[in-house]
């Protein structure tokens, strides 16, 4: 369902119905660990801040609300815990979860927690959550996630997560002292419609190079065949054999942008929200239960599907450096959710 390893793009690869009744039924019982010093840290988390119990309080109470809502179908404590992106997903599995009266609902876990606290101006408004857990992967086990929370309303609320980048572990977030001065190559408020701009000329498949993909860097998020542009060219191909279109779109979300400030004053770590669409289209009617690109037909469905569009919620992080010749933002950070699937 998200994107782990060299995915770059969400994709179903059950209809949505099966993929929100897997979410109760996973899970293989509570682990806490790394709470007050206990345990090791999550694969490389960066420094610990200090003096974070309410923090810690604040991750644990969304844990544990998390698992009231997946174990008991309990949603009560939804708008306590979510906010943002996060909101909105856990919204859409309220709405169309549907669990059978003999489900297994043992709770997801979580191991390793540690807190930092990005350095700031007043009153913290932000801090991330590094941890090991099953509650964003639910086919692949454990897993290294940074989540985001965010005070609003006077709570702590779950906005966003980022699968681990790979590598030698998350960027370092400056801790202490003010945020650094000098302007980064992208200014919060273009971030989302600069890469959604990349992100969907990446959707057609096209190559690209430092000018299509400018001001972003040509890694492997946009190069190889891991990346986006390859991903979507394999789909495309295999759809386009057997006479079906299939296009993808990025548009950027409602949902804040975070800049977080990074250590030694390098610039900042970059966390937003896209909505990734795809549409299929065979005007000659499909009777199969999937798309020629291995994709899962939504359901319901008619006999004979002719158009299909599956909607995304998609979280890109990046560092973001300061501003000076050639320099370019570097994704680094992937997590996508499906929303809605509708074949007609």
């Amino acid at each position: 369902m998200n994107g782990t390893g060299q995915s770059r793009r969400v994709r179903r690869t059950l209809p949505l119905t099966a993929v929100l009744t897997a979410m109760a039924l996973a899970g293989a019982g509570l682990t806490v660990a790394g709470c007050g010093g206990a345990g090791a840290p999550a694969a490389g988390a960066p420094a610990a801040s200090s003096r974070t119990a309410a923090e810690q309080a604040a991750v644990m109470n969304w844990l544990a609300q998390t698992n009231a809502m997946w174990t008991s179908n309990d949603f009560a404590g939804l708008d306590q815990v979510t906010t943002g992106q996060m909101h909105t997903i856990y919204l859409s599995e309220e709405r169309q979860a549907s669990l059978p009266d003999n489900a297994d609902r043992e709770p997801f876990q979580l191991a390793g927690l540690s807190i930092t606290v990005p350095c700031h101006a007043g009153s913290p408004a932000v801090f991330v959550a590094y941890a090991d857990t099953d509650v964003f992967d639910l086919w692949t086990g454990m897993q290294s996630v940074a989540m985001v929370f965010q005070r609003t309303g006077g709570l702590w609320k779950l906005a966003t997560a980022v699968t681990h980048p790979g590598g030698p572990g998350w960027p370092a977030l400056c801790t202490t002292g003010a945020p650094p001065a000098t302007p980064p190559v992208l200014a919060s408020g273009s971030y989302t419609p600069d890469l959604a701009r990349v992100l969907t000329s990446a959707a057609t498949g096209a190559a690209q190079t430092t000018a299509t993909a400018s001001p972003f860097a040509v890694n492997d998020f946009f190069a190889g065949s891991g990346s986006i542009n390859a991903q979507f060219a394999t789909s495309i191909r295999q759809d386009r054999r057997s006479g079906v279109s299939f296009t993808g779109r990025f548009t950027a979300a409602a949902d804040p942008t975070f800049a977080l400030p990074l250590a030694d004053g390098r610039g900042y770590w970059v966390i937003a929200i896209m909505t990734q669409s795809d549409t299929y289209s065979a005007p000659a009617g499909l009777r199969a239960k999937t798309w020629p690109d291995g994709t899962q037909v939504a359901t319901p469905r008619p006999p004979v599907v002719h158009h299909e569009t599956d909607t995304f919620t998609a979280t890109y992080a990046a560092i973001d450096p300061l501003r000076s010749d050639n320099a370019t933002v570097a994704l680094d950070g992937f997590f996508g959710w499906p929303l809605a699937a509708t074949a007609s």
